[in-house]
């Protein structure tokens, strides 16, 4: 499954990630880097006064993948 991380500077220089599930395969670097800006515009993710997402940084997409051993329970 791929999902979206999106990398953010806080208001006090410290790296924050949004991890979106469910965003589409097809966006661009407009698009991710423009919705970024807009996110960090509305300045509406605090906590304790710091703006945790005020400077976007970096977008990826990241699969993961699962190799399941085993598992018992439909047994």
């Amino acid at each position: 499954m791929k999902h979206l991380e999106l990398t953010f500077q806080t208001e006090d220089r410290k790296i924050k990630t949004l991890k979106l599930n469910y965003a589409s395969e097809a966006l661009g670097l407009n698009e991710v880097q423009g919705a970024m800006n807009r996110i960090a515009a509305l300045n509406m993710f605090q906590h304790g006064g710091i703006n945790l997402y005020k400077v976007p940084v970096a977008a990826k997409y990241v699969d993961t993948n699962t190799e399941t051993i085993f598992d018992t329970r439909n047994k």
